[in-house]
């Protein structure tokens, strides 16, 4: 309930500080350097330079195949720079000198290679589907003239993405997807979620109670998985076994008021208000996916990056500096 209301307060003061176009510049250049910071210093420790070793995690056993940087689990990096990236290529749309064109370009490759090796399946195909929707928008806006550049940016991003996603690892990572001995692989979740499924059939109106869901899930996890899942890897479920089942009706409000908020805004004659809207929309569709097979929403730096975004898309549109 704290966590619930600090996230409110941030919402809250978001929509009611950042009134401006210069606030508004300011917070999103707040992300995207913090997620340049976690894409840098996953690389460092990826490749053994780590200079702050309260970060190790070493006790966690994760494969050091994976890019994890300060988090203790690489598909929650992942659940956060794919948030951030489409902020990076909305800034694009609001017009900006040559030079700070050459850092942002720098930038989108950095965060897209961090993303890449973090091995998050579920945060490739989030990513993917996020830019896809992105540039969709873009391809039916009436605002959006470069229709052609666009075309031929997403044909070299595709053609660069199979370029990496062709190395060692990687391929590793996607041919294992549907093995069942892998820890928390997609079978093992599917089977746990059998179990989450018949708890939310015993609790269908007030759910098990916020914060619950380790301890009652002991009595509803089928047999024959390796461990005990603490989390559901999927937040709806688990959002659902722990609140109910009007949680839906609530969530569904949600989304379509933020999208129909989003798109009045991407109507919008501003450059910087259209595209920091489609990248902050595009980041929340990316994590509204990624939510599917993950639980990136109960962890307190993601939840309070979509926290931001969705201010951010909902909020008033900026006033003139001055004015």
């Amino acid at each position: 309930m704290i966590l619930l209301l600090n996230y409110l307060t941030i919402f809250y003061l978001v929509i009611h500080t950042v009134r401006t176009r210069a606030q508004l510049r300011k917070l999103i250049y707040l992300i995207i350097g913090v997620a340049t910071f976690l894409s840098v210093f996953g690389l460092f420790k990826k490749f053994g330079a780590n200079p702050f070793p309260w970060w190790d995690y070493g006790d966690l056993k994760y494969s050091p195949d994976f890019l994890s940087s300060t988090y203790g689990n690489h598909n929650h990096l992942a659940g956060y720079l794919e948030m951030a990236i489409p902020l990076i290529l909305g800034l694009f749309l609001a017009g900006f000198r040559p030079g700070i064109l050459f850092i942002l370009v720098y930038l989108s490759f950095l965060l897209l290679t961090a993303l890449v090796l973090t091995l998050s399946r579920g945060g490739w195909i989030a990513s993917l589907l996020s830019l896809s929707f992105m540039a969709l928008a873009l391809l039916t806006s009436g605002h959006f003239k470069r229709k052609t550049f666009l075309i031929s940016l997403i044909g070299g991003s595709l053609a660069l993405a199979l370029i990496v996603l062709a190395s060692t690892p990687v391929v590793k990572r996607v041919r294992t997807a549907m093995e069942k001995e892998e820890e928390a692989s997609f079978h093992s979740r599917m089977v746990a979620w059998g179990g989450v499924v018949d708890m939310i059939g015993d609790y269908p109106l007030l759910g098990i109670g916020p914060g619950t869901f380790a301890t009652v899930f002991t009595r509803y996890q089928p047999p024959g998985l390796s461990r005990h899942f603490t989390m559901a890897h999927n937040d709806y479920l688990q959002f659902t076994s722990e609140v109910g089942l009007p949680l839906i009706v609530i969530f569904a409000w949600m989304v379509i008021v933020f999208y129909k908020r989003g798109f009045y805004k991407l109507r919008y004659p501003s450059r910087l208000v259209r595209g920091t809207t489609l990248g902050a929309m595009s980041g929340i569709t990316a994590i509204l996916v990624h939510s599917f097979g993950d639980f990136n929403l109960h962890i307190s730096a993601n939840a309070l990056l979509f926290t931001v975004l969705v201010a951010l898309v909902v909020a008033p549109l900026p006033k003139q500096e001055g004015s």
